[in-house]
């Protein structure tokens, strides 16, 4: 009888636990200061499949900073690069082997030209037309598909990397700030389209993290919630320190497993693990 007790006992807790969310602190790691210029929001930090280095931008007109850091942070690129395109997401392109971006409004998506430093020098148009939700939409990349994801409402959409056409397959609703531990309502009915409240509206980052595959940024809680692309229910929360600044739209990024927010008055986009 005692061993059938403690079988049923461990049973338990695995199944607690694994019905559980799982709540994670996380610690600044890098700093990646950016020149000296005008503009208060931060874009995008995207990695180069190449040299392994930061690509960091300034969001809001092509003449604003676009600088790389080694991965230690510091910078290794010229203080003057400027972005040549009013970007808002950017990723690297592992078949161009060159960085992409999307731009503002109905710029549509942009190709980099780049020389053998890394340095960017000339940008050239790739796609045409508003290929992303909203203006200020900021572009996620996922390698594994080949796709670039974007936040409408509590919805992620789906454009192909290859040519810029959204992927109606790949579209994913996010059942915001629910989980299994805390499931919606049987009555539950989600308007995949409403803007979220105390959110990051522009940003929704890809992790890549099998069943928390997306995130996003509480700005009131301070935390990270990553969702599950299967069943669109939350499977970590992420809690950022106390200093953390957070932002309800830019400023928000996720590149080599580290979570970045753009801190405006230091001019510094900030990474944490």
């Amino acid at each position: 009888m005692k061993y059938i007790f403690l079988l049923l006992l461990c049973s338990f807790v695995v199944t607690v636990n694994s019905n559980a969310q799982s709540v994670r602190q996380l610690r600044k790691t890098i700093e990646l200061k950016m020149p000296k210029g005008p503009g208060n929001n931060g874009g995008t930090v995207a990695q180069n499949g190449k040299n392994r280095y930061f690509y960091a931008t300034v969001a809001g007109n092509k003449t604003y900073s676009l600088a790389y850091f080694n991965v230690v942070g510091e910078m290794m690129s010229p203080p003057d690069l400027a972005l040549l395109a009013d970007v808002r997401g950017l990723w690297y392109n592992p078949a161009l082997k060159t960085f992409q971006g999307n731009l503002f409004g109905d710029g549509g998506w942009v190709t980099y030209v780049m020389d053998d430093a890394g340095v960017v020098y000339d940008v050239k148009p790739f796609a045409k037309g508003q290929l992303q939700p909203f203006p200020n939409s900021v572009g996620q990349y996922n390698m594994r598909e080949n796709l670039v994801h974007f936040l409408k409402g509590s919805t992620v959409v789906s454009y192909n990397a290859a040519n810029g056409a959204e992927d109606k397959t790949k579209t994913f609703v996010l059942k915001v700030g629910y989980s299994k531990k805390t499931p919606p309502p049987a009555d539950y009915k989600i308007d995949s389209n409403a803007v979220l409240s105390n959110y990051n509206t522009t940003t929704v980052i890809y992790t890549g993290i099998s069943n928390a595959e997306f995130g996003l940024l509480n700005v009131q809680t301070k935390e990270i919630e990553l969702y599950s692309k299967a069943d669109g229910l939350m499977y970590q929360k992420l809690k950022l320190p106390v200093d953390a600044i957070v932002n309800d739209k830019l400023n928000f990024s996720f590149s080599n497993n580290t979570y970045f927010l753009f801190d405006a008055r230091n001019r510094t986009w900030v990474g944490y693990r």
